[in-house]
């Protein structure tokens, strides 16, 4: 696999953990309406959980083989950046709420380093291509 295509694949986490939770949280209320007023015609909730399933089975394995990967790396610093930016939802400063952004370098660099300004970010993106490089090595070639 290629350094784009690992990071490409790491570029992805994010996507399915919100994909996952939008649909189960979907299925929550459905659940919820089922219980407060029944439908003649069946399960508005059974139905749609059959329909999810399958979305969200393969989204989990594939959530859990990069997080396999991360937790595989050698290098605690490297683990813990890839997990920072890839893993991580960002917070929005003002309202506190998960963003599905990626978390800042100088946020990275803060706390890994301590230190949000230009050293600390580089210090952190340096840790990040050794941590993707590796990555690209031990993922199969069809790792999507």
């Amino acid at each position: 696999m290629t350094r784009d295509e690992a990071k490409t694949r790491l570029e992805r986490y994010t996507g399915l953990r919100l994909e996952v939770r939008i649909r189960l949280e979907r299925l929550a209320t459905l659940q919820q309406m089922d219980r407060e007023r029944p439908s003649p015609c069946g399960s508005r909730s059974e139905e749609y959980a059959r329909e999810i399933a399958p979305i969200v089975q393969a989204n989990r394995r594939e959530m859990a083989e990069i997080e396999a990967a991360v937790a595989a790396l050698p290098d605690p610093l490297e683990r813990e950046v890839l997990r920072l930016r890839y893993l991580e939802f960002s917070k929005d400063p003002r309202t506190g709420k998960k963003s599905v952004r990626h978390i800042t370098w100088k946020e990275i660099g803060r706390i890994v380093y301590g230190d949000g300004g230009k050293s600390g970010q580089k210090s952190a993106q340096r840790h990040l291509e050794r941590a993707i490089s590796y990555l690209a090595t031990i993922w199969p070639e069809s790792g999507q």
